[in-house]
């Protein structure tokens, strides 16, 4: 390597290490509606977190670019910027019953307290799923929420911005919002 590209492989590890130390600083999403879903990694085999704020929401829709061109997907990026934040908790257990229902009341009682539309509620011997909205007084979807437990598996998303149905559920698409899951047929159409 010469000189010159040493010196520009320096400059750019440099700049991605501020860049990395500094977001690294800020504080994640604060998502008042699911604190304390921590508790069900406990005992999970497998946990994920996803923590996209405004931030990264535009830092990620700069990397959109399907074409190769430089533009990106526009539909994308115009969604990203209309987002407040993407959360998204994921635990999965290697036997039935290995988390507390009662805690997952818990949180079902905060969507029933806190003035929430649902779109589909659904409950069975051994799952629910609560898909629930809120709207502005403009018509505009300002938050979506999916709670999915499963014998083995509990999944909570939360969605907030300012779009239409129909956006805020492709941009769902995208963060792990099942699509093809019948219960959710119709929404966002």
């Amino acid at each position: 390597m010469n000189g010159r590209r040493r010196i520009k492989a320096a400059w750019l590890a440099a700049v991605l290490l501020l860049t990395v130390g500094a977001r690294a600083m800020e504080p994640q999403v604060q998502d008042d509606l699911f604190a304390g879903t921590e508790k069900f990694a406990k005992g999970a085999k497998s946990s994920t977190e996803v923590n996209l704020d405004k931030n990264m929401l535009a830092m990620a829709g700069k990397f959109m670019d399907n074409d190769g061109d430089g533009d990106g997907d526009k539909q994308q990026k115009d969604l990203a910027k209309k987002m407040d934040f993407i959360v998204v908790r994921e635990y999965e257990y290697a036997k039935a019953g290995e988390y507390n229902l009662a805690d997952l009341a818990e949180f079902q009682k905060r969507l029933d307290a806190g003035g929430w539309s649902y779109v589909v509620k659904e409950r069975s011997e051994h799952s629910s799923t609560s898909v629930c909205v809120k709207i502005d007084t403009e018509g505009q979807t300002t938050e979506l929420i999916v709670i999915e437990a499963e014998p083995r598996a509990l999944t909570f998303v939360h969605l907030k911005g300012h779009m239409t149905m129909r956006e805020l559920t492709k941009i769902g698409a995208k963060y792990g919002v099942p699509q093809d899951d019948p219960k959710l047929k119709g929404i966002g159409k």
